[in-house]
């Protein structure tokens, strides 16, 4: 019976992959082309999906903004029956996941400075709802932070269209006549009007907006909140609470489902893009494993001389698993740095073109996590390893008589 002896490597690995490296560089132009064409195969497909992930991001932060996922808005359906009075805002408030709360009334109105006037939607807000609402300040303070009697918040949307969005800082102290004609169910209240002073600008990046302290409206007997605004202590208890609140009738709306949305349609856009960089993928693979094929012929007497000397099988096959993870590693490093480079220089060209258009804020078109970094290394030599298993086998099988009678 025979035994088998080429079951255990012999040959150092150390020294097995200085041999690898030694072949690779040996043929330096096939090489660089193998190299070259993974690092376009590997570098394609990452810079789609960091361009697809920061997409995303962009999108999530335009739509959703700086609002909290822990956070669920309450309103009443079109009814006079289910009111979002003191009542209902106690039965929420005694909900255990719920940490904190904020009020808010909201009406279209009008307001006037000097002799310009333009339409607006103002808002009634409490200090909760200020804390749970991310208000971008950019002059001035908060309502719920001024000592000023009737104190009042223009966002620059409102500072534009009377023609006073350039120069924010001047509005400051400024007298405003605000003019809101009261609604309940379709039911006519009366008209409000009155004069509140400036102590604030934000930036809020929607349309002309006023904010002023609820107890304006409370004061006006208005017991019946327009939106709720509920700060939760664990996101995981959104749909909890949600489907509590709704029992009572009321309706509700969450950050997180735009974030759904959002994140389902990118979802399928990712794979869209993978599919795009996939078809560089293939020629990247089919070019690493001609490469190690035609190595395999060229030095099939090498290998038979190698065996013959006391090298075993399982060394060929050893070393040539070390080269496509040569080949791999080295590919994918270089690609990955191309890909971001050329991100990098994509978005910095993007930002000035829309810097030049009137964009104030700069972005970034591209995300470069550490896990996509990663994962997209190991991927390519867990491919480069897949690749090199015909090639591998074909070496360890080699007879060395058969190898070296060729000679």
């Amino acid at each position: 019976m025979k035994k088998k002896i080429h079951d255990k490597a012999t040959v150092d690995k150390a020294i097995l992959l200085s041999i690898a490296y030694s072949n690779l560089t040996h043929k330096k132009l096939r090489t660089f082309l193998t190299l070259f064409g993974i690092a376009i195969g590997i570098g394609s497909i990452y810079f789609l999906l960091s361009f697809g992930l920061g997409l995303q991001h962009l999108v999530t932060d335009e739509v959703i903004g700086s609002q909290s996922i822990k956070t669920i808005d309450v309103s009443t359906p079109n009814s006079k029956i289910i009111k979002l009075d003191d009542v209902t805002v106690q039965r929420i408030t005694e909900i255990t996941e719920i940490d904190e709360v904020g009020r808010a009334y909201y009406y279209p109105g009008s307001f006037k400075i000097s002799s310009s006037e333009s339409d607006a939607i103002v808002y009634g807000v409490d200090s909760g709802y200020e804390k749970l609402t991310y208000l971008n300040v950019i002059e001035g303070t908060l309502p719920s932070e001024s000592d000023v009697e009737n104190p009042l918040v223009m966002n620059l949307a409102s500072l534009q269209s009377i023609g006073l969005g350039d120069k924010p800082s001047e509005i400051l102290g400024k007298q405003v006549k605000i003019t809101v004609p009261l609604t309940r169910v379709n039911e006519k209240l009366g008209t409000f009007e009155s004069d509140f002073t400036v102590v604030g600008v934000m930036d809020s990046g929607s349309g002309s907006e006023l904010f002023l302290p609820s107890s304006t409206f409370r004061s006006l007997g208005l017991e019946e909140l327009t939106l709720l605004k509920t700060g939760l202590n664990d996101v995981e208890n959104v749909k909890k609470v949600r489907s509590q609140i709704e029992s009572f009738g009321l309706e509700t709306s969450s950050p997180v489902d735009t974030l759904n949305e959002i994140n389902s349609i990118f979802r399928y856009l990712n794979f869209i893009l993978i599919g795009f960089g996939g078809i560089g993928m293939i020629i990247a693979v089919l070019g690493m494993f001609n490469t190690l094929t035609i190595s395999l012929l060229e030095r099939t007497k090498e290998i038979g001389l190698m065996v013959a000397l006391g090298a075993r099988s399982v060394d060929m096959r050893l070393l040539f698993f070390f080269e496509a993870l040569l080949l791999s590693a080295i590919g994918a490093v270089t690609g990955i740095f191309s890909a971001v480079l050329l991100g990098r220089i994509v978005n910095i060209f993007m930002n000035v073109f829309a810097h030049g258009r009137g964009v104030k804020n700069s972005f970034e078109l591209f995300s470069n996590p550490w896990w996509l970094l990663l994962g997209t290394v190991i991927f390519m030599i867990c491919i480069g390893l897949i690749v090199v298993y015909i090639p591998a086998r074909r070496a360890e099988k080699i007879n060395p008589i058969d190898a070296l009678r060729r000679e």
